[in-house]
């Protein structure tokens, strides 16, 4: 490795053996997402691949209690960004604090600003054209392109709010945007497993949001932050996240937004392996999703249909051990899809495959399992690839011809992207 790598100095001041990291990588990550050789490759200079480099600095710096950056560990490999990331509030230390704040704060006063030249209407309604876009593009999948465009608007729109003079609907709207771009990329940093990043996209987003004066957009956000919080293992954390957003936009009306809310509730219940809160929470969102028109009004819930609620439904059900209903709603769910939504449709089929072979019905697991790898060819996700990887491990107790023919092309893609490497 090149010489001025912080690698090999950090695992020293730590006392680890690459053996040690590699199981730290795993920890957060997931079993068996890095052989425990690969940190040797490390240090003699060869690259991790995808997001595995910024995991192994977040890991770095929390055990070392100082900022440990991907530049510092390869140096000859990647550069700085261009644009800084958004830095969160002073008054919101962590997910849960900011979340209480904005729950319990009033009204923000109109975001007014008398200094600067004044932003033309056609700016705003421009700025807002290009978030559409960028959400079209993340529709295609290409997460790492979509996140870093996005926080190079977010750093333009904050550039603007901070210089430019506008009135009251003019900022309202300019802040907007800076949330739905905050929320944007924090989601996509979270699926690239981006954690810090994801944090402090999500928590300037909802400070936005606030100043926006959009009570069902912060909600969302915090909703969102809930989720991030069960992907992590968090659990008691996302079920408090969650109520707090149900209770910020409890005064907004029924629809889809609402039953998106109940249906994260129900997954942070089931994160923590209470089944009959679960069961309560997706019964109020297939209520709610009944009801409700089969489009979300808001922009930035563009995304969110029936089909959407009833997949995710489906993994809930998985989650607390109800394998069979999770098939229907994961079957229906998918089929309602269509073609839309491909990172989607890639984790409802892997959990598909998982309700299957929880039957015991390996030949049907196996031909879900065939449409996830092949969506996962174009996609990249670090989440999609954890539960791939885990996928796979489920079908080594399978003697059979299809199962060894899934593991052999999990193997295949999974080390292609860098995520596994049983036989790289």
């Amino acid at each position: 490795m090149n010489e001025t790598s912080e690698l090999p100095t950090c695992l020293a001041r730590l006392d680890w053996s690459p053996e040690r990291l590699a199981r730290e990588v795993n920890k957060r990550s997931g079993a068996g997402t890095i052989s425990s050789k690969a940190p040797y490759n490390w240090l003699k200079g060869a690259r991790p691949r995808r997001q595995l480099p910024q995991l192994v600095a977040e890991i770095l710096s929390d055990h070392l209690g100082e900022s440990i950056t991907v530049e510092a560990l390869w140096p000859d490999h990647f550069a700085r960004p261009a644009a800084p990331p958004p830095t969160a509030p002073a008054s919101a230390p962590d997910p849960v604090s900011a979340s209480v704040d904005w729950l319990v704060s009033g009204d923000a006063e109109p975001p007014v600003r008398t200094l600067g030249d004044e932003i033309p209407p056609m700016a705003v309604d421009m700025l807002g054209g290009r978030l559409q876009q960028l959400r079209g593009l993340d529709d295609n999948a290409n997460s790492k392109l979509v996140m870093e465009w996005a926080l190079q608007d977010l750093h333009w729109v904050r550039k603007l709010t901070e210089e430019h003079a506008y009135d009251a609907a003019a900022g309202r709207q300019l802040h907007r945007v800076a949330a739905e771009l905050g929320q944007l990329a924090g989601w996509l940093a979270a699926d690239l497993g981006r954690s810090d990043l994801s944090r402090s996209c999500f928590l300037a987003a909802l400070n936005a949001a606030h100043v926006a004066g959009d009570r069902p957009l912060a909600a969302y956000i915090v909703s969102c932050m809930s989720y991030r919080s069960a992907w992590d293992g968090r659990g008691d954390e996302a079920l408090r996240l969650i109520r707090i957003a149900r209770m910020g936009a409890a005064r907004e009306g029924d629809g889809l937004g609402q039953a998106l809310l109940a249906s994260r509730e129900a997954r942070a219940h089931a994160s923590l392996g209470d089944a009959k809160n679960c069961e309560r929470a997706l019964e109020e969102a297939a209520e709610l999703t009944a009801a409700a028109p089969e489009r979300a009004c808001a922009p930035w819930a563009y995304w969110l249909t029936p089909a959407v609620m009833v997949a995710d439904a489906g993994r809930a059900w998985l989650e607390i051990g109800k394998p069979q209903r999770a098939e229907w709603h994961l079957a229906r769910g998918i089929e309602l899809l269509g073609d839309s939504q491909p990172r989607n449709r890639l984790l409802h089929w892997t959990s598909l495959a998982e309700a299957r072979l929880a039957r015991r019905e390996v030949d049907g697991a196996a031909a879900a399992a065939a449409e996830a790898l092949t969506l996962a060819e174009g996609i990249t996700s670090l989440r999609a690839d954890v539960r791939l990887a885990a996928l796979r491990r489920r079908f080594v107790r399978y003697d059979t011809p299809v199962a060894r023919q899934t593991v052999r092309r999990a193997d295949d893609l999974l080390c292609r992207a860098g995520a596994l490497r049983p036989a790289c």
